[in-house]
């Protein structure tokens, strides 16, 4: 059975102390209750933030942001006189010489060329990199503009990867990040909070502040119920979890907003399932 992922960590503080956190994950049942009520704290915080908040970490394999000739991965620059703004000719880290990478506008300048890749973003936070069989130092790569993955020790990203490698293989190039706000502190709290509730609801304890999903009417002396939505406004009714749900989705999106552009960019390779 494939396990649900979210982050570790998450905080019971808010309603256990250690010593009675200790006895509850120490007891099968209970923590098997409490791991369950932990992944629905952090499927409500995704869902009623429009997935702004990373649950899971992904796994991609990414193209060299190169501008190569038909790479398909950069943005087109204006075609001017070489070195000055635009296309100008460099030396690749294999010793080619190419005619791509020049500078599209002053702010983007750079004296040399910058090896780089686009990540789908924004990136909350990178776990870890594996190039060729290994761990790349994370002193060696920092995070632009939210989504582009810059090297910073002079080599190049590879331009390709054999990709019936895994993401650990000896030729493989992968990175490991959270795609959306990476958990945090406060987050931590959230969702501890969020777990706290549903593992009352699991429980059946009475003093669950989570929305039953029916409302109790009566008219004219007859009660009956009406069935609702479960956090139909987008809150939980929890002011410090909503709290945190105002600041990642202040308009009550229902889902994360895209941007489609005729820009053709190649997107890094993503396993989604495999053995």
């Amino acid at each position: 059975m494939t396990e649900i992922c979210y982050p570790p960590g998450t905080d019971w503080g808010c309603s256990y102390s250690e010593e009675q956190l200790a006895e509850m994950w120490g007891k099968a049942d209970v923590a098997a209750t409490m791991r369950r009520s932990e992944a629905l704290a952090w499927m409500t915080l995704a869902a009623l933030t429009a997935d702004q908040v990373a649950t899971c970490p992904i796994v991609v394999r990414p193209c060299s942001l190169g501008c190569q000739n038909g790479s398909d991965v950069y943005l087109a620059a204006p075609a001017t006189a070489p070195f000055g703004p635009g296309y100008g000719p460099y030396i690749g880290a294999n010793g080619t010489w190419y005619n791509s990478c020049g500078c599209s506008t002053p702010g983007e300048c750079s004296c040399t060329a910058l090896s780089e890749v686009i990540l789908p973003g924004p990136v909350g936070d990178i776990v870890e990199i594996w190039l060729d069989g290994a761990v790349f130092d994370s002193a060696n790569y920092r995070v632009d503009n939210g989504n582009r993955l810059v090297r910073l020790d002079g080599g190049a990203w590879p331009a390709c990867q054999p990709m019936q490698q895994n993401e650990h293989g000896d030729d493989a190039f992968s990175v490991t990040y959270y795609r959306g706000a990476a958990p945090d502190s406060i987050l931590l709290y959230a969702a501890g909070l969020l777990a706290v509730e549903w593992y009352k609801a699991c429980t059946s304890d009475k003093t669950c502040r989570l929305p039953a999903g029916v409302q109790n009417v009566s008219r004219q002396g007859v009660s009956y119920q009406i069935q609702t939505s479960l956090f139909s406004d987008g809150t939980t009714g929890i002011r410090e979890v909503d709290a945190v749900i105002a600041r990642y989705n202040p308009w009550g999106l229902k889902m994360a907003p895209t941007i489609s552009t005729p820009q053709t960019i190649r997107r890094p390779r993503q396993t989604t399932w495999s053995r």
